[in-house]
């Protein structure tokens, strides 16, 4: 930056100074004109009045402003809403968790529930079948009981004591035995099927039978009961 101070006539050359009146060097004017030709040289645009200035820097920074303040707003947005749809995702994977967790505990459920209700099936039908096992056992024994034979009703609450019974009378039309004691006495009377099932419950004992047949029946009442409890 020069400033053109003065044209000395007497040798044709420009005066530079600073400005402040220091003088910066001479140039003929002929260079001169060529420097402007050829651009080397050029004059400085008109100064600005510094409101001007001021007021197109502040408007500049205004823009710069607004443009960062759209910019973080539109960030904060995107950041809530991807923060939402995280959000969002993680309850529903919680969720979808949750219900296999559901129904992973009633498949268990159910699976346990099938089990028990299959073994307590195979329960039942394993003591119908010692029931029946036991019964068709206890009538061959009602049944091979001869006039004579003795039986024993185990003590319990209707006995303090065992009380030994003898058969006195078959009656097969109505299917009825009658039992008297050592005196002869009519004590107790059975129908086959009633006495059958004091047989199998264990309250009454028939004398005078095989050893083997008695052992028989006594391992299949004894399943069964252990199979009630």
């Amino acid at each position: 930056r020069r400033f053109f101070f003065e044209l000395l006539p007497d040798t044709c050359e420009v005066l530079w100074t600073n400005g402040a009146g220091v003088k910066l060097g001479l140039l003929h004017w002929g260079r001169f004109m060529a420097g402007l030709e050829s651009g080397t040289l050029r004059l400085l645009p008109p100064l600005k009045p510094f409101g001007e200035v001021l007021a197109e820097t502040i408007t500049s920074l205004s823009v710069v402003l607004d443009r960062q303040k759209l910019q973080r707003e539109t960030a904060a947005k995107e950041a809530k809403a991807r923060a939402e749809s995280l959000r969002r995702e993680k309850a529903e994977a919680q969720r979808l968790r949750q219900e296999e967790e559901s129904a992973r505990q009633a498949e268990i459920a159910r699976r346990k529930e099938a089990a028990e209700a299959q073994r307590q099936a195979d329960e039942e039908a394993e003591q119908e079948r010692l029931l029946r096992e036991s019964e068709a056992a206890a009538l061959e024994l009602v049944d091979g009981i001869k006039l004579g034979g003795w039986i024993v009703e185990e003590a319990g609450s209707k006995h303090k004591d065992a009380v030994r019974l003898k058969l006195a009378v078959r009656i097969n039309a109505s299917r009825k035995l009658v039992f008297v004691d050592r005196l002869g006495l009519n004590r107790r009377e059975f129908l086959v099927d009633e006495l059958v099932r004091e047989i199998v419950a264990g309250r009454v004992r028939v004398l005078g039978t095989s050893a083997e047949f008695d052992e028989t029946l006594s391992r299949v009442v004894g399943r069964i009961r252990v199979g009630r409890n």
